[in-house]
């Protein structure tokens, strides 16, 4: 009969037999168990450090964040309603960088009216906002250096040309007098604005000697044709076509010529009685040199104390003011050239100047040239040898008065480098020269207000690069960089020189600064004269 398995009897209460797990299973228990204990020791440390780890990164991030919400604070507190609105992002169709030519700026339509504006709304909003702040939203529109709240030697400089009583016999005057053969003068842009600089310094120290006269005197234009504001509706043909006065001041608040209280100087370098009211300056082209140039601004020390770079910036910014209607058309066109994306530190400025500049040209009525220029080729290289520098870079901005030019070098562009988006002034007319008296000979149907805002929109457009190719024989390319260097957008400027001129002008455009003591070789080196 087969044996039957029977289970154990219960324990009683007062204690009887009592089951026990089989002796063979505690070896499993006790090795699950110190499993057990290990791994949750490890978890555990694993988990600690990590934990300490996130936690340090998170209280950086913690102290970061704070640090931005404040200073975010603090710019809000100065902001109305309405500009906290317009710091908003939203795109804008203008800001599309398309090829075409725009109208004559003379003309308008119902979009430019509304273009207008609602560049007079932003205006209105912008007029609260700091002078950097209005700096900071401007980058594809416009935006200049005040004279009335920018402080500095630009506000000094407005001071100085505006007095408060122009025909007060105190009111000194000299008095910048046109060439004989005024309508004829080939100088551009950037060589009247180097003009007026050394003409405004002699006046500002009245011939180097303010630090003995402690007194100034008025910088006035006499109201001569000015060659290239020829046929202008925008007001009178002369400078003022296009650019606000450079004083307060009027011609009928100096002394006429040949009177007591007036001379009339031969030569730029001529001395003169200091008493005397009004000195009108020679009619010949060049100006006489300032040796103390800060002497007329109080400062304490001397020129060499103190930026020859930032002076001579602040009086081509403050030649350089335009006119409503002409500030409205450059915001215009510099809207339609700059993407609304672009960052001004990952940008190269390529200004190209050739045409009359340029040895053998002949482009009839021009000045003469002064340049051997370089082949295209080596502005393609520049560009190479800053993406070696920098990888990040992304654009390129590329002007030029000269379409062929131009044209070839977007070819080589689009050949060698077509990562690089390429920036252009959109609706540039492109003349084909930089001289001033025949501008609208050069191209059909083009006047000469068209030709002028186009050259300024590349002067603008280039303030928002960070690395150049110039040629410093250039003033137009040597300006451009010297304006990038004091007003530009970008954190800070390189600029690589590759047809070199040996004044100061260009050291600052090469460098930002210029040593007056030192000798520039031929290798590109300076050396210390004794």
């Amino acid at each position: 009969m087969p044996r039957q398995h029977q289970s154990s009897p219960p324990a009683s209460a007062s204690g009887g037999a009592k089951s026990h797990p089989p002796t063979h299973k505690w070896p499993n228990v006790l090795v699950g168990l110190a499993t057990f204990i290990v791994a949750t020791a490890c978890f555990n440390f694993i988990f600690m450090t990590k934990t300490i780890s996130r936690g340090a990164q998170d209280g950086y991030l913690v102290a970061r964040n704070a640090e931005l919400e404040e200073r975010l604070r603090r710019m809000e507190a100065h902001l109305s309603a309405s500009d906290k609105a317009k710091l908003q992002f939203t795109p804008d169709a203008n800001d599309a960088n398309v090829e075409g030519k725009d109208a004559p700026v003379e003309e308008s339509d119902d979009a430019d009216s509304e273009d207008d504006d609602d560049t007079d709304d932003e205006a209105s909003s912008d007029s609260q906002l700091s002078p950097l702040q209005r700096k900071a939203n401007s980058i594809n529109s416009y935006w200049w250096p005040s004279v009335k709240d920018g402080g500095g030697l630009l506000t000094k400089i407005y001071n100085a040309q505006h007095p408060s009583d122009c025909a007060s016999p105190s009111t000194k005057f000299l008095v910048w007098r046109s060439k004989k053969d005024n309508e004829h003068d080939t100088r551009g842009l950037t060589a009247w604005a180097h003009a007026f600089t050394s003409h405004l310094l002699h006046a500002l120290t009245d011939g180097d000697t303010f630090r003995q006269h402690q007194a100034s005197r008025v910088l006035i234009f006499d109201d001569k044709l000015w060659p290239m504001a020829k046929g202008c509706v925008n007001g009178p043909e002369t400078r003022s076509c296009y650019f606000e006065p450079m004083t307060s001041c009027k011609m009928a608040d100096v002394d006429p010529m040949q009177e007591g209280n007036s001379t009339v100087l031969a030569k730029a370098k001529q001395e003169y009685d200091r008493n005397v009211r009004t000195v009108y300056l020679s009619n010949q082209l060049w100006f006489r040199l300032t040796g103390q140039k800060y002497a007329w601004t109080t400062l304490p020390g001397h020129d060499r104390d103190h930026s020859g770079i930032a002076l001579t910036a602040a009086t081509m910014a403050y030649y350089f003011r335009p006119q409503p209607w002409l500030q409205k058309e450059l915001d215009k066109r510099i809207r339609r050239s700059i993407p609304a994306d672009l960052d001004p530190d990952r940008t190269v400025g390529v200004p190209i100047r050739r045409s009359d500049k340029c040895h053998g040209h002949n482009v009839t009525g021009s000045a003469k040239g002064e340049l051997d220029c370089p082949p295209l080729s080596l502005y393609l290289d520049g560009v190479k040898q800053f993406l070696l520098f920098d990888p990040l870079i992304e654009n390129v901005i590329v002007t030029s008065e000269d379409k062929s030019a131009c044209d070839e070098f977007l070819q080589l562009m689009k050949k060698e480098l077509p990562s690089l988006r390429v920036v252009l002034n959109v609706g540039d007319v492109q003349q084909g020269t930089g001289s001033g008296s025949k501008l609208e000979s050069y191209v059909e149907g083009a006047a000469n207000a068209n030709v002028v805002a186009s050259a300024l929109t590349s002067l603008h457009l280039h303030l928002r690069a960070r690395y150049f190719m110039i040629t410093s024989k250039s003033t137009w390319t040597s300006t451009i960089s010297v304006m990038a260097r004091v007003y530009g957008f970008a954190s800070d400027i390189f600029v690589l020189d590759i047809g070199r001129n040996k004044n100061a002008f260009s050291a600052y455009a090469r460098s930002g600064c210029y040593d007056s003591g030192a000798k520039l070789h031929r290798d590109g080196t300076y050396v210390e004269e004794n």
